[in-house]
């Protein structure tokens, strides 16, 4: 399996994902990672609507997840999209897989604070990033993938 990229977006699947990212790092498929959307068809067909002609995508909960990544080893590069790092807290902690995330679109929200122009974080989700820190995980801030990378762990 190859995960070309994991990002973190509120947004999820939308143009600059879809089209900028996607081909950027040359994804076959776009697997967003929600526990609350894997059980939603409504939004799962919205989702889908977003995704570029041509690429695959799959909405999972993140055992599926862990299953579909693993099951894809080798076949597929896959662009990975969640909502907040807590999912990939628990990705790692159920036997995914990560090397580095994106952080992208984590917008305001009473109680979260500006740690660049499209990221805010509260205290969970600065222990969430401490925590993947601790997995060895590379955490990221770039909104394009054209932007200058920033460590994210020089921020927090």
């Amino acid at each position: 399996m190859t995960i070309a990229v994991t990002r973190i977006d509120e947004r999820l699947i939308h143009g600059q994902v879809a089209y900028s990212w996607s081909v950027e790092y040359q994804v076959s498929s776009i697997v967003v990672i929600d526990n609350q959307l894997a059980t939603d068809e409504t939004q799962k067909l919205l989702l889908g609507l977003a995704v570029p002609a041509g690429k695959k995508h799959a909405v999972l909960n993140v055992d599926d997840a862990i299953k579909y990544i693993e099951e894809n080893e080798n076949k597929e590069r896959i662009f990975i999209v969640v909502k907040s790092p807590s999912t990939l807290v628990q990705l790692v902690n159920n036997g995914g897989k990560l090397t580095s995330i994106n952080v992208g679109g984590m917008y305001y929200k009473p109680g979260k604070k500006e740690i660049s122009k499209t990221v805010y974080i509260d205290d969970q989700d600065r222990e969430d990033f401490l925590a993947l820190k601790e997995h060895g995980i590379e955490c990221e801030i770039r909104t394009s993938p054209k932007d200058k990378s920033k460590n994210l762990f020089d921020f927090i």
